[in-house]
């Protein structure tokens, strides 16, 4: 059972699988999610947990309750998603757990002396190495031109 609702401080949506647990159940993974400090889809991080910020109570009543709830689609195998984002010519990266080894990914460990930029996102003197989770939450990377994306930000911010 797959719960949609929305951070109140950002306004990301956030997409909640809860499987095949009850709504008991699920009420206590909420109040288990609210002890531990996690990040947001919406790029930041709350110490205080989840359960007011995502309304997760309302979320769960109106998916156990309401029947407002998804059920899920196929997740895409790493393979795939990488092998969908070659097609689309992007350059990849591998985050280091060599998932899909057939495809000889290189591996960001390889490239040496990078500035960490943040939330996982990574640039040398020459190019940016932009954090790119599959549906399996595998680490990857695009690799872009630093010039390019000076250039394309260039171009969106006119």
């Amino acid at each position: 059972m797959i719960i949609r609702t929305k951070c109140k401080k950002c306004g990301v949506t956030v997409r909640l699988d809860f499987g095949e647990l009850t709504k008991e159940e699920a009420l206590a993974l909420a109040e288990k999610m609210d002890q531990a400090p996690r990040e947001c889809p919406g790029m930041h991080v709350e110490l205080g947990g989840f359960r007011q910020l995502w309304s997760l109570d309302d979320a769960i009543h109106r998916g156990y309750d309401l029947g407002e709830y998804e059920e899920p689609e196929p997740v895409l195998t790493d393979k795939e998603y990488v092998e969908k984002m070659l097609a689309d010519g992007k350059d990849v990266i591998d985050g280091g757990l060599n998932t899909v080894p057939e495809l000889n990914l290189p591996r960001l460990h390889d490239f040496h002396g990078l500035e960490h930029l943040g939330f996982g996102d990574f640039k040398s003197d020459t190019h940016l190495f932009l954090r790119c989770d599959s549906p399996r939450r595998t680490r990857f990377y695009i690799r872009e031109s630093a010039a390019a994306s000076v250039s394309r930000a260039a171009t969106v911010s006119a």
